[in-house]
Order: structure tokens, then sequence, then C-alpha cells
């Protein structure tokens, strides 16, 4: 099995490809960055997303050395994904280069470092879930799913995947449920407001999300609506579980949440015409730790 979406940001021949995920499903295509604009464009157009900004700024950080540093271009990546913190992994990298190694090999050591800790945080979840787990999921976890599934299949357990749509971006629609069904994995797409109901008749018993930051208190950050599964999961007994990485101790509520534009709200109604509408869309929300079951880490080193 395997999602693009593992790795949906690749460095060959002195030029990044990113996988488009906004021509998702239709469309399996990659972008060029050949200049640190391109990289900043893609960011702040959504065209990917998660594991895939991470590599972004890991990348563009060695593609674009000679020109700016790695705290200078995390700045630049915070200043348009205000949320997510860039700061960190510019300190990551300049804690490798101090070692004495090359920005390439400290990024080629921590990518190949990630991937079998996410293998090992997938098989750690596995455990923990029933043996029929009827997983509730948000957003996207950039293919982690696809490990989760493995693990699971391994240990003899049956497991189907509930996946919201995830308004407005639907990332759980043209990301999730597409990589899920590309592998053959049992799962069904619903819509965000049919959760409770899931929950109520009792279809669903686990609900696995992801998280852009975290605290060592336990508190996360994640995309818009994980807050509503929390404590709709807290409710009806459900075990909620989440997959983060890099816990910090800070104060979640003084971090900035993104707010993103209007118009993202309404892209349904692209080709209408020029209406003017009004919308509000922070695109993440927080959730403290009374409302998580457990949660699986993945420290920086």
């Amino acid at each position: 099995m395997y999602s693009p979406l593992l790795f949906p940001v690749r460095l060959e021949e002195r030029k990044l490809l990113v996988f488009d995920e906004t021509t998702l499903p239709f469309k399996e295509e990659y972008l060029k960055v050949e200049k640190l604009e391109d990289a900043l464009d893609i960011l702040a157009k959504m065209k990917t997303r998660a594991l895939g900004q991470v590599l972004l700024f890991f990348y563009s950080a060695v593609l674009f050395q000679k020109e700016i540093s790695p705290e200078e271009l995390a700045k630049r990546f915070k200043a348009i994904r205000p949320t997510f913190d860039f700061e960190l992994l510019g300190q990551i990298l300049n804690k490798q280069a101090k070692s004495g190694i090359t920005l390439e090999e400290a990024v080629k050591n921590f990518i190949e470092g990630l991937e079998q800790k996410r293998k090992a945080r997938a098989k750690e979840l596995a455990k923990d879930l029933p043996s029929k787990a009827n997983i509730l999921t948000i957003c996207n976890l950039s293919g982690e799913l696809v490990y989760l599934f493995e693990a699971l299949k391994n240990m003899a357990k049956e497991a189907i995947f509930y996946v919201s749509e995830t308004r407005p971006y639907l990332q759980g629609t043209r990301l999730t449920f597409w990589e899920l069904r590309k592998n053959k994995i049992p799962s069904i797409l619903i819509c965000d407001n049919q959760v409770a109901s899931l929950m109520q008749e009792k279809i669903i018993n686990c609900v696995v999300v992801g998280s852009d930051r975290s605290t060592v208190n336990g508190d996360i950050i994640n995309k818009i609506g994980t807050y509503a599964l929390a404590r709709l999961a807290k409710y009806f007994g459900i075990p909620f579980y989440v997959l983060t990485q890099y816990p910090q101790d800070i104060d979640i509520d003084t971090i900035e949440i993104e707010e993103r534009q209007e118009n993202e709200v309404f892209m349904f109604l692209e080709g209408v015409g020029s209406l003017e509408y009004e919308a509000v869309y922070p695109s993440f929300d927080i959730t403290k730790k009374e409302f998580i079951t457990k949660t699986y880490e993945i420290k920086a080193n």
C-alpha cells in the first residue's frame, strides 16, 4: 500500500516537486518550485498541507540556502501560515547543522527518521483500537492512515474509516477518502454534520485525528472541527485519539489561530458571478487534554 500523500514534496535535481492536493481527486499532478516565491505561493494557496508543508520548508531551506537562512525562511513561512510552528523546524535544522553536517544531510536524516517514527506510532495506536474498529477521522493525516490500516491488518483486526468531508477545503473528501479508496481500504464518506447522529447510533466506536501543534500538557491545535468531534466523543463515551508531534511547554491559548480569507468558504460557488458574501473561517481550533483519551507523540531529537 502506498499514498503519494506520505511524501507529497520531493527534491529532484535542484527542483522541488509538490503534489498538488487541490486538484484531487480529479487530477494527480505535481507543481515545480524553482524559486522561493513559488514555494511561498504554494503554501499560501494550500497546495500542500500538514506533512507537505513540513517537507516544503525543509527542502526550501536546502534549495535556497544561499539566499535565505533557515531562521528567516521560518519567519516567511510563518507569516503565511501563522498557526504552524515553522520556527521549531528552523531550530531543528540549526541543531543538526551545528553537529557538522550539511543542510542536505540534516534534511535527509530527519525525513528518514520521521518515516520510521510515523510507522511506529501507527503500530502503537493500532494496539489500542478495538478488534473491529469503526474509525472516524477529520481532515488528512498525510498518508498515516494507510500505515494504521496495515498495522491493524497485521494484528488481525478489522477496520473501516468514516471520513468527514471537512469543509471548506474538503480535505477529508479529496485527500483522505481518495487515498483510502485508492488502496482499497474500507471507507465511507460522511458530511460533517452527520457525526453526532452516527455516534448516537453507536456506528462509530473511536476517533483518530492529527495535530498541527501540541503541548506537553496534552492540549492540541488541529483543523477546525476537531474540537467539536472531541466534545461529541466525550459526551457519547467514545475514545478520542490524537497523533501529534513535537509537544512544547507553551500556553496553547496564546497561539495565533490562522484566519483564512472569507471567499474560501464559498469555493463551491465558483463561477456563479461576483456576488459579495460574508463569512468567518478560523482554520484551526484548540482541543484541551480533558477531551483527549490518549496522544501518540513524535518528539524532536
